[in-house]
């Protein structure tokens, strides 16, 4: 069972177990000939390993129907694409805490949507979905999607319907719907975009890359000058870091291309020669510099929302000091800017796209925005006032404000676990930590969708385009979920099929 188990951790195809009993036996024949007949018994066929993976699947949904049982409160992140077949493929991840403050992140179920992918057809695939884990509405306290017109359409969007549903079904709890905090980071970077200097740069590399002369001659150039990169990055707008990773590219290797472009005859070449393109170009990728750094900081899993919001207000404070030093000029913290000639720099264009980027952030987040109050109460209980706490956290707020041992050991300990280890204990403070579980189950971005994606993209590839959606979910949760199947039950019972 833990072989397939690996197989399925892998994104192996199924057929893989054929060649991979085949190496065995090579290596049973040269350490241990005389094992040879009991380990050819063993059956690793493809219809072998089909059947574990879906028994190991099932065990993990039942695990999984158990942990979501247990949460006091709990979240969705929701998001769409399509798969190698043009299948709609509709992912749904959990992220809820239990009576303990013991949070758990999990994969729940790829939905395929193989006709329309309007909003009540996302809300049913996740109605549906509810209904076969068990979920209890009443403790859903936030919908996260990636801000697609079917996911947050104020009347048929996905997160309206099931808010009404869940109004309609007697819940009298909030439940939030927020738009991913990275893609509108991502949306707002398109504003500092300076479109003559991109589009140069994307021309440039493309009639580098896309021709095998061209880019075999160009690599060869960078090895003879012994550039410290040997190649160009395409740009992809899907992909939320390549802008910036061309651009540092590019400007890294200006002169290599200015030459290359010379000697070729190719079109930009008058750009890379031109002083007060480059420093335009400087600008550019010094932005995009700090707005891909502002990126990472908001990717990765089991990041709480409060961390990813108080990066992006980070950012704001950030975006206001740079208007102020630039206007001054002052570039300490754009270091390719700074290296250029003051002659060539043009201050106006350098406030320009700060000012515009610092106008974009504020008309976005408006989902999390109106939770900042709550985000506050969690992340600073000792310096929030009393009078603005919601009335039944008001005179718990008092008596933590007023305990100076809790005080004193808050400064010691990440919130989470600071709430869990001495507050539970204490018993003290119950509607407080009803507040901590609904803030800490709540997602903030629906990057492990896009993770999930990637897999799926992996596993159901050009010469897996035949898998069925069932296995593909399978695949994907036993590869995704941190969840391990029961094998010792899995195996009890079992009887050895030896192979044919």
């Amino acid at each position: 069972m833990r072989f397939f188990r690996l197989l399925a951790r892998r994104m192996k195809p199924f057929t893989d177990g054929v060649f991979i009993k085949e190496c065995i036996m090579v290596v049973i024949d040269s350490l241990c000939p005389e094992k040879r007949s009991a380990s050819e018994s063993v059956s690793l066929s493809p219809r072998t390993v089909c059947r574990r993976i879906e028994e190991m699947s099932d065990s993990v949904n039942d695990l999984l129907k158990t942990c979501c049982s247990n949460f006091d409160a709990f979240s969705f992140a929701l998001d769409e694409s399509t798969d190698m077949k043009d299948t709609a493929q509709l992912a749904i991840f959990i992220r809820g805490v239990t009576a303990a403050l013991q949070v758990y992140e999990e994969f729940l179920q790829l939905v395929p949507l193989h006709s329309t992918t309007t909003g009540q057809d996302i809300f049913d695939a996740v109605l549906q979905c509810v209904k076969q884990h068990s979920l209890v509405l009443s403790r859903l306290v936030c919908v996260t999607t990636d801000g697609a017109p079917a996911m947050t359409g104020k009347k048929k969007g996905a997160a309206s319907l099931l808010v009404r549903h869940c109004e309609a079904a007697g819940h009298t709890q909030p439940i939030h719907k927020v738009h991913c905090i990275i893609h509108q980071e991502s949306l707002c970077s398109k504003s500092a975009n300076l479109t003559d200097v991109m589009s140069v740069v994307v021309k440039v590399v493309n009639s580098i890359l896309s021709r095998s002369l061209n880019h075999r001659q160009f690599q060869a150039l960078t090895d003879e000058v012994n550039a410290h990169y040997g190649d160009l990055l395409y740009f992809c707008e899907v992909h939320w870091l390549s802008h910036g990773a061309m651009l540092s590219r590019v400007f890294d290797l200006q002169q290599e291309i200015a030459t290359f472009l010379r000697q070729k005859n190719l079109p930009g070449a008058d750009h890379f020669s031109n002083p007060q393109w480059l420093a335009r170009l400087a600008l550019l990728t010094d932005i995009t510099t700090h707005l891909n750094d502002l990126n990472v900081k908001l990717q990765g899993k089991n990041i709480l929302v409060t961390d990813m919001y108080s990066h992006i207000t980070a950012f704001e404070v950030k975006l206001r000091m740079w208007e102020a030093q630039l206007t001054a000029g002052q570039f300490m913290h754009f270091p390719r800017i700074a290296a250029c000639a003051s002659d060539d720099v043009d201050l106006k264009t350098c406030v320009g796209v700060v000012t515009s980027l610092r106008g974009e952030f504020p008309s976005r987040f408006t989902g999390v925005r109106p939770l900042a109050p709550g985000f506050k109460l969690f992340t600073s209980p000792f310096d929030f006032p009393v009078d603005e706490a919601p009335a039944p956290l008001q005179m718990e707020l008092v008596e933590l404000q007023c305990n100076d041992e809790l005080k004193a050991k808050y400064r010691t300990a990440s919130p989470l676990s600071y709430f869990r280890d001495l507050f539970l204990p204490s018993n003290k403070f119950s509607n407080y930590i009803e507040h901590v579980k609904r803030i800490v189950a709540m997602f903030g971005s629906t990057y492990c969708c896009e993770q999930l994606f990637s897999k799926m993209k992996y596993t159901k590839s050009r010469i897996r385009s035949q898998l069925s959606d069932r296995h593909l979910n399978d695949i994907l949760l036993l590869s995704t979920s941190s969840i391990d199947p029961d094998i010792e039950s899995l195996l009890h019972g079992k009887q050895h099929q030896p192979s044919h």
